[in-house]
């Protein structure tokens, strides 16, 4: 037998998904995270899966998503770092683009860099915007800098120059003199990083690699060691921010493309579900322990973007599109200075959890509010690991409750309605930039807690259709196991769009193709790869631009005209007379992941048993659902709201108004009204 195993690491829990490729026999779980230590969920899930024909020395696959890096700068638990930058450009990183995180504050502060005002360290040196020497790095700056890095404990430089996009000699010079200086210091280029245009944007992306450097680098081999000590033989391979793969080799010195591996992940798995489904528009809703993530599928394929924000600051690398916010299962309810109650951005997490778990937490969550309601407590949470009791939520409910002159019940159903609406936002934000309605939508949750609230926030958003997957609580670690090992390439160019900078402009993207390449092979060794390719263009004079897939493109009008129908699609308007502006071009390049087939079985139509009733509170009142096993819910199973699903990983809210029917696939097909 052999095996392809996933896992993803969340804030509360690792998911695992064990693949037979000749049967097709599919194993999931779900273990408490270790934030404690970093690593052991991985050899504790693992030696749980061990049995029913799994044996880790028959593992051939083995792809991992974690959160470790986007956590560490979310704690601001990082490396120390100094930053080398242009004489008269020390101040970068606190001017950033001089936005606001809230405007309507009056109290409203910008978060502190990463790299405190002390550790920039101007450099004189430099370049013409043209790429041309202005003036040299001078060796006395460079060395005053290794030293005051050097005493101060620093645990690596990033080096950052004014257009070294354009050429990056100055940087390359500086680190070799790091190099000879500081022989044990880490490095990092701003240039190497992300060759691309914006000063700021560039180093900030250099800077968040070189500050969770040490910590992934450092999670990596444990967890290479931990594979090694179970006999797997496989390679490691993590997944990226783009929804690919890439080695762990790769992932300690490309820290920042692994930052959103978990979501990116869990929009594959999506993706893998919707086109053996046949759902061509859907929004995925990934609801975990501590955020809520959305993103939108076209024919099962996600869109893709960069200037994703993590935690305080910008990602300029090419990401998955999606829009987060901060509720999740572990989300905590508050009452403000004003007397308002909120919900989240601050998460119990794992350790100590909601207060049902049982587990030291005192906090009243989401998930608290959901037992108090009814949603969970009929089944097993979390495989087993988990035995949430009613009275730990009530207890943590009841202080606020009696503040806000509530009933419990009222409060909890109104902690999950604030939930609710604060993923209505990241929605609602998402759908206008695409200019489609939700009612042109199916929505998929997925994640521990998605299902849960699935139906309320599609009532919220106008959907009446949703497509709840056969095992939404471990989609992420499935859509590990269906992403392609990918390299992406990327240049800032700055040519004008025309016949007569087509012939430059093919040649970059020969360059960059060739780059990319390179990268899978190093990966994945010798074989072909699939190409997609990439223009940011924007009429001359214009700020920003629009990413436009340039694949198959023969000439400088044609990709022209694909711009000028993107412009119209995106902001309501062209200027087919106007200039058009190369600004960076992008080359991906991937390697399939070996093909995952979706078990299929012949449906049909009945009314299936409930197991038991329980009782739902929704819309202010208490009502009788039926109670189903989802492993009782055989394909052409079809029962309608108020209901109640439960299963090892997740629990599924059918409210009333919604009927529910099991597609030959085992995802439940959900509608309303």
């Amino acid at each position: 037998m052999t095996w392809m195993v996933g896992v993803d690491i969340g804030g509360t829990f690792a998911d695992f998904v064990a693949l037979e490729t000749t049967t097709g026999q599919l194993s999931t779980l779900k273990v408490l995270t270790t934030p404690g230590e970093p690593g052991a969920d991985v050899g504790t899930g693992l030696d749980r899966l061990a049995g029913d024909g799994f044996d880790v020395r028959d593992v051939a696959r083995f792809v991992h998503g974690t959160t470790v890096g986007v956590n560490t700068i979310i704690q601001r638990r990082g490396a120390r770092l100094a930053l080398f930058t242009t004489a008269g450009f020390t101040d970068m990183l606190e001017l950033a683009r001089l936005r606001m995180p809230d405007p309507y504050s009056l109290f409203c502060e910008r978060p502190a860099p990463l790299v405190p005002r002390e550790m920039v360290c101007g450099i004189t040196e430099r370049m013409n915007a043209d790429g041309t020497t202005l003036t040299a790095p001078d060796p006395a700056s460079v060395a005053a800098a290794i030293e005051h890095a050097t005493r101060a404990g620093c645990e690596a430089i990033v080096v950052s120059f004014l257009h070294a996009w354009r050429n990056p000699a100055h940087e390359l010079a500086v680190a070799a003199m790091i190099a000879a200086a500081a022989p044990g210091m880490v490095v990092f280029r701003g240039s190497e990083v992300w060759p691309a245009i914006r000063e700021y944007e560039r180093t900030t992306t250099a800077v968040l690699n070189a500050y969770v450097h040490p910590r992934v680098s450092g999670y990596l081999e444990r967890v290479e060691a931990r594979l090694g000590d179970a006999g797997i033989a496989a390679p490691l391979l993590l997944t990226t921010s783009a929804g690919g793969t890439m080695t762990a080799k790769r992932g300690r010195r490309d820290c920042v493309g692994m930052l959103l591996s978990g979501t990116a992940s869990g929009v594959v798995g999506a993706g893998m579900v919707a086109r053996a489904a046949g759902a061509a528009a859907v929004l995925t809703l990934d609801m975990g322990g501590t955020s809520a993530d959305v993103a939108l599928l076209q024919n099962g394929l996600p869109s893709f973007g960069a200037g994703q924000a993590i935690g305080d600051f910008p990602l300029a690398t090419t990401t998955v599109a999606v829009m987060s916010s901060g509720q999740g299962g572990g989300s905590i309810a508050r009452i403000d200075p004003q007397g308002v109650l909120q919900v989240g951005p601050e998460s119990a997490g794992s350790t100590p959890g909601p207060a049902c778990f049982g587990r030291g937490g005192t906090d009243f969550t989401v998930t608290d509010a959901a037992m108090i309601c009814g949603i969970l407590g009929h089944g097993e949470l979390g495989y087993g690991a988990i035995a949430p009791r009613a009275d730990r939520a009530e207890a943590a409910a009841a202080p606020l409750a009696a503040r806000l002159g509530m009933p419990v019940d009222q409060l909890a159903e109104g902690v999950l309605q604030i939930a609710v609406t604060g993923m209505l936002v990241a929605i609602e934000q998402l759908l206008a930039r695409a200019g489609v309605h939700g009612s042109e939508l199916t929505l998929m949750p997925f994640g521990g807690a998605g299902p849960m609230l699935g139906a309320m926030l599609a009532e919220a958003a106008g959907m009446r259709r949703m497509l709840v997957p056969a095992n939404p609580g471990t989609l992420c670690a499935l859509g590990a196991l269906g992403a392609a090992i990918r390299r992406d390439t990327m240049r800032t160019v700055l040519l004008p769009l025309d016949a007569g900078a087509w012939p430059a402009i093919q040649a970059g993207f020969a360059a960059l193709a060739a780059d990319a390449r390179d990268g899978v092979a190093e990966m994945a060794g010798p074989g072909p790869s699939d190409l997609a390719w990439t223009a940011d263009l924007r009429y001359l004079g214009q700020s920003f631009e629009l990413p436009v897939a340039a694949d198959g493109v023969a000439s400088a009008a044609e990709l022209e005209a694909r711009f000028h129908a993107a412009h119209e699609r995106s902001f309501g308007h062209a200027e087919a007379a106007a200039p058009v502006q190369v600004v960076s071009l992008r080359v991906a390049a991937t390697r399939p992941a070996p093909p995952i087939v979706l078990p299929r079985q012949s449906t049909t139509a009945h009314v299936p048993e409930a197991a038991g009733t329980a009782r739902l509170h929704h819309n202010a009142a208490w009502h009788a659902a039926a109670l189903y096993r989802r492993a009782d819910l055989t394909p052409g199973a079809r029962f309608a709201g108020p209901a109640i699903v439960t299963q090892s990983d997740c629990t599924l809210t059918v409210p009333p108004g919604w009927t529910a029917e099991v597609d030959e696939h085992g995802n439940i097909v959900m509608e309303h009204g």
